[in-house]
């Protein structure tokens, strides 16, 4: 097991470089985790960006029928996962999503996700709104260094 130690100013520039990859209106391919209805893990490559809201809020779009979202109506956490291209530096960020049901949110959220045009589900929908927004507020930052074996925690509020 890696070891877990207190994070210096050249792991919180790291962190910030990772987490910068999600950005308002334009999406990027990250791992989504969240558990199945049966308490297994489920893990998908997901397009997300980030929310204009102060903190750290990550947006996504999927399909009312998705297992994504059958899997939150039980169990609200999750964890994505974002790497360097390397993949030797890895940030996992964990929270709560939530399935946004508000038409008024709904509406002020789809201005901010970006890639919309990428999501292919959207081709097969015939009736209703089509689509849902999650959600996931942050409220958990790790920094895994794959090759030095190390890891530590990352304060949100050291986080932009």
């Amino acid at each position: 097991m890696s070891r877990e130690e207190s994070p210096t100013e050249e792991d919180l520039a790291s962190a910030q470089r990772l987490l910068d990859q999600i950005q308002p209106s334009r999406a990027s391919v990250f791992l989504l985790s969240t558990t199945t209805l049966e308490g297994r893990p489920h893990a998908t490559w997901m397009f997300a960006s980030r929310s204009t809201d102060p903190g750290i809020e990550i947006l996504t779009i999927t399909s009312p029928e998705s297992r994504k979202v059958a899997n939150l109506s039980s169990n609200p956490f999750v964890e994505w996962l974002l790497t360097s291209p390397d993949r030797m530096e890895q940030l996992y960020l964990q929270g709560e999503a939530e399935v946004v049901e508000d038409v008024t949110e709904i509406k002020r959220l789809w201005a901010m996700v970006g890639g919309k045009d990428r999501a292919f589900f959207m081709k097969y929908y015939n009736s209703g709104i089509g689509f849902s927004i999650i959600r996931s507020v942050i409220d958990h930052v790790e920094l895994v260094y794959a090759e030095k074996f190390r890891r530590c925690a990352i304060p949100r509020d050291r986080l932009r």
